[in-house]
């Protein structure tokens, strides 16, 4: 009996103990379920943001590759431009003295063909269906000629074997033709032999075969040799700018009737011509 009492006062006291209780652990476990919800929630939202974050990082990513695609194409252009601009200003800037002739700004599309350097082509239609040869002017100096290729101007330099022309020699204005040997050693060739000339003298055009006009600076002479009853003279040309995207293009508008040079026949510059392309 006394067992049976012991027993029923622990059972209530348990039973005491658990009523009261219950609040605190029904509050216990609401504030448990808040901390859960919230920890989740706060999670659910940063992994939202961070994917929404990804997403629009790889959407600016991918517009700033874009945009810089772009701007690397317009820089290639701008550069391109400024060289035009910069090459255009370099050939207007150089003083002209041309009066009577006609005289072009004309541009150079390309080498006629790459590794030679004496052989240009030239953006420039002629108005007229005569033939005709031009003369080439670069900063003050004659640097070669030009003559229509199948509808195409062909430029032909100093050091070039089809460039030729009329130039006189020193002081006393001694008549030649300037040429160009296999060798590649630009001459004065025909020159007569009882005219005097010596290293050093200045060589001019002469206008005399109506390619350029007188008195345009070519080159200086470094030394004389006789030549099959004439004298010959080697010749070395002015140096001029390589910025050849501009140049000065000659056109006497004096009637062209002898041969400047027996290699630049229309047979000849079309065979070229035809190897070139």
């Amino acid at each position: 009996m006394r067992r049976l009492l012991v027993i029923s006062i622990v059972v209530m006291i348990i039973l005491a103990v658990a009523f009261g209780f219950i609040p605190f652990l029904r509050k216990y476990a609401l504030n448990l379920s808040f901390q859960i919800k919230n920890f989740y929630l706060d999670k659910k939202e940063n992994l939202t943001f961070f994917i929404q974050d990804y997403t629009d990082q790889a959407k600016q990513i991918s517009d700033m590759r874009e945009k810089i695609n772009i701007l690397e194409a317009d820089s290639i252009k701008y550069n391109a431009l400024k060289a035009e601009f910069e090459n255009l200003y370099y050939s207007l800037d150089t003083e002209r003295h041309y009066v009577d002739p006609d005289v072009h700004l004309v541009k150079v599309l390309s080498y006629a063909t790459l590794g030679t350097y004496t052989k240009i082509w030239i953006n420039y239609k002629q108005q007229t269906e005569e033939p005709k040869i031009f003369g080439i002017v670069k900063d003050g100096y004659a640097i070669g000629i030009a003559k229509m290729v199948d509808n195409h101007l062909l430029g032909m330099l100093n050091g070039d074997i089809d460039c030729s022309y009329s130039v006189y020699i020193g002081v006393n204005r001694v008549p030649g033709t300037l040429r160009t040997m296999e060798n590649g050693e630009i001459v004065i060739d025909y020159i007569p032999a009882w005219q005097s000339i010596k290293s050093g003298d200045n060589v001019i055009t002469s206008g005399l075969d109506g390619i350029f006009f007188e008195d345009i600076k070519v080159g200086v002479i470094e030394s004389i040799k006789p030549e099959n009853g004439y004298l010959r003279a080697e010749i070395k040309p002015y140096n001029f700018s390589n910025r050849l995207s501009y140049i000065w293009l000659i056109d006497t508008r004096i009637p062209q009737t002898t041969t400047i040079n027996p290699s630049m026949s229309d047979d000849n510059i079309n065979q070229d011509n035809s190897n070139i392309e």
